[in-house]
This record gives C-alpha cells, sequence and structure tokens, in this order.
C-alpha cells in the first residue's frame, strides 16, 4: 500500500505507462483501486484523464468506485470530459464514456466539478481561449452525454454556458451542432454577454453570423458580410 514520494502507487504508475499486463497482475495480487493519490484522486480518474478505456474498465470490473469524488470535487466523468476536449481519436473518447456510463456515471452527469459540469468540460470549460479541438470528437461526446440527459443549460462559474465555450474556442460545427440540439443562444453570462458577442469578442465573424438569428431589416451584419467575402 505504500505510494512513492511522489505520491503514485504501483497500479497508478501501471496505469500511466500503459502497462495492461501489469495492471492485471497488479489487481489480481490484490492492489487496492481506491489507494487515494495527491489531490484525492483515484486511479481511475488516472485512467480516465489519460484517455485509457481500455484500463478504466479493468478498473471498474475490479471494484473501482466511478462516482468518486476528488479535492476538486471531480468525478472520473469530469476527468474524461477533460481529455476528450483535446483528444484526437473519436473511437477512444466514444468507448472511454461508454465504459463510464455503462458503469452508473450518469447519476452524476449534471454534478459539477468548480462549477462545470462534464459537458461544459468537455467544451473546453477549463481550456485557454481559441485552444485547439476536434470538433467530430466533441460532437460525439456531445451525442453521448446528451443521451443520458446532460443539461444544455449548465454555466460555469463566468456564466458560460455550451455555446459561449464553443465561442470562445471558434469551434463552428459544434456550434451548428448545438443550436440543433436547443442550446439557448440568448443564454447570458456574467457579464450579461450572449455567445454571440463572445464570438465577436474573439474574432469568430463566421460563428458571429451564425449566432445571429435576428438580423435587422434591410441591414447585413458585418460579420455575415465578413463570411461570404471569403
Amino acid at each position: 500500500r505504500l505510494g512513492a514520494r511522489s505520491g503514485a502507487t504501483p497500479l497508478s504508475a501501471a496505469v500511466s505507462m500503459r502497462h495492461v499486463e501489469l495492471v492485471d497482475r497488479l489487481i489480481a495480487a490484490g492492489a487496492p483501486v481506491e489507494q487515494r493519490l495527491p489531490g484525492e484522486l483515484t486511479v481511475l480518474m488516472v485512467a480516465c484523464a489519460l484517455g485509457l478505456p481500455e484500463m478504466a474498465a479493468r478498473l471498474l470490473a475490479a471494484r473501482a468506485d466511478v462516482h468518486a469524488i476528488d479535492a476538486q470535487g471531480r468525478t472520473p466523468l469530469h476527468c474524461a470530459a477533460m481529455y476528450a476536449f483535446t483528444a484526437r481519436e473519436r473511437s477512444r473518447v466514444v468507448a472511454l464514456f461508454d465504459t463510464l456510463l455503462l458503469a452508473g456515471a450518469e447519476a452524476g452527469i449534471n454534478q459539477p466539478a468548480a462549477g462545470a459540469t462534464p459537458l461544459l468540460l468537455l467544451l473546453g470549460a477549463r481550456a485557454e481561449p481559441g485552444s485547439a479541438a476536434d470538433e467530430d470528437v466533441l460532437i460525439a461526446g456531445l451525442e453521448q452525454l446528451l443521451d443520458h440527459d446532460a443539461r444544455l443549460d449548465a454555466q460555469d462559474p463566468r456564466g458560460f454556458g455550451p455555446l459561449h465555450l464553443s465561442a470562445l474556442h471558434g469551434l463552428l460545427g459544434v456550434v451548428q451542432w448545438l443550436q440543433r440540439a436547443g442550446a439557448d443562444a440568448d443564454l447570458r453570462d456574467g457579464l450579461n454577454r450572449t455567445p454571440r458577442e463572445i464570438a465577436v469578442m474573439r474574432g469568430f465573424v463566421d460563428i458571429a453570423a451564425e449566432l445571429d438569428s435576428r438580423p435587422r431589416s434591410g441591414d447585413v451584419s458585418m460579420a455575415r458580410f465578413l463570411r461570404e467575402q471569403r
């Protein structure tokens, strides 16, 4: 049960090294799957943060707690969502979410951690503005979360909802998908800004035009004009 000075345990180290055989041997030998790491992380959270569905499945089979909470209030699903924002492999994200949701993670699907639900983390609530993301991966993750009743009216501590975050990061395809799914384009953040205003502020004129659902008669929006000139 002794961990290294870094706080790592043999099991967490094996998971981080992606050493499947060693993980199996440690679990079979009785390695504690719920031994806490620094920040109250669990090994399952580590596997999710690294985007390792095969490791997550092994840990869950060994009775790892899918509802465990770390010092920041994050569950394994929150960790998976944070990974998914930067992921490039759609199949890996789908497998990871499936593994957790089938194990009962949906019970906390709208639970915020430091103010952000898994859906908001999937859309980059903790990322720097304009961070690159694979929109196909994000949409696949959104489909899974919404299939399990994730709420589209969630807002983080800044008041950012799903469309605010998509505008912040320049995710045109995600904006279009969210609008079709019923996300509120008129939702306002803590500074009374709409998603369209965030897009304008960030210089994403195509997204601003997409969100401009009420053009004035006889007045073409500059954002739409600029997009059509491309």
